[in-house]
């Protein structure tokens, strides 16, 4: 009996340490901004105010047009990156050489190695710069296209905040979905071929059918990522022009270190969260729907 106690003694006693930290780091800040999120503070000082921080930001413009702005950010986002890094997926998949496939791999990883902040400055300094002189502004000059402003024009900075990363195929992604691919059993295309199935059916039937594991891990970080995201609001537009790339995010950010106001701050980060959970439930929906 002794000797049972200890076994389960032991695990807990290891455990402990990590459930502490757990939730010193990670559950007291959820559940502090949750309730927060019915406070209205002032000068070191709280009192209860229920839902009127919630009412403050759904009546407030410009945060309803921070949320159109997150929804047509993160929908291209998701469908411009999942696209384009499973077509690359496809072509290094079907090359066959594959010493040259593996040459590939190696390229389209270095941009990895490249700091983000790099990244962004290189697209607001060269690439999409408002001057004449900007890389894109002088490709569109040889066809007699006038210079634009891309980030600072109302009418182009949401373009120009999707464009920037193009052709969004850097990094790892591109190798979770061709490891994807080679797991696929070789029987399914030998069968395939039989059939005389063309290579546009054979993707769509077959490699996007065993991929779902795959695509739904990409929706849900890049849900995830997209929703919290502000980095090029805050580096390159301030929001703007005219508040025509602001997020909540950003909205969070500027109520948290600017205006402090902190109610405000963690009914946003709420709103946030369960906008994320719901879109985690529906992909893990849609993907069982899918397997089923």
């Amino acid at each position: 009996m002794q000797l049972k106690k200890n076994n389960i003694i032991k695990p807990i006693a290891w455990l402990v340490l990590p459930l502490a930290m757990m939730a010193m780091f990670l559950v007291y800040p959820a559940i502090s901004a949750i309730l927060n999120s019915f406070l209205e503070w002032s000068r070191g000082s709280s009192r209860f105010i229920w839902l009127d921080n919630y009412k403050s930001i759904f009546g407030d413009e410009i945060f309803l047009r921070s949320f159109k702005n997150m929804i047509i950010l993160t929908v291209f986002g998701l469908i411009c990156g999942n696209v384009a890094t499973l077509f690359l997926a496809e072509l290094l998949f079907n090359m066959k050489r594959q010493g040259l496939s593996k040459v590939f791999r190696y390229l389209f990883l270095i941009p990895s190695l490249v700091p983000g902040m790099v990244t962004i400055l290189l697209w607001k300094n060269i690439v999409l710069s408002g001057t004449p002189e900007g890389l894109l502004n002088s490709i569109l000059n040889v066809f007699g296209v006038q210079p634009q402003a891309w980030y600072f024009s109302e009418k182009l900075s949401k373009f120009s905040i999707i464009f920037t990363g193009f052709p969004w195929v850097g990094g790892i992604s591109f190798l979770i979905y061709l490891a994807g691919l080679q797991s696929i059993p070789e029987s399914c295309y030998e069968a395939a071929k039989l059939d005389g199935v063309t290579t546009i059916q054979r993707i769509i039937y077959i490699d996007l059918k065993l991929l779902v594991n795959q695509i739904k891990y990409f929706i849900i970080i890049g849900l995830i990522g997209s929703v919290q995201s502000f980095d090029l609001q805050l580096i390159i537009t301030d929001g703007g022009p005219n508040y025509s790339t602001i997020v909540p995010g950003y909205i969070l950010y500027l109520k948290t270190n600017g205006y402090s106001d902190i109610g405000e701050a963690s009914a946003i980060g709420v709103v946030l969260f369960l906008i994320t959970l719901a879109g985690m439930l529906a992909a893990n929906r849609l993907s069982s729907g899918e397997n089923s």
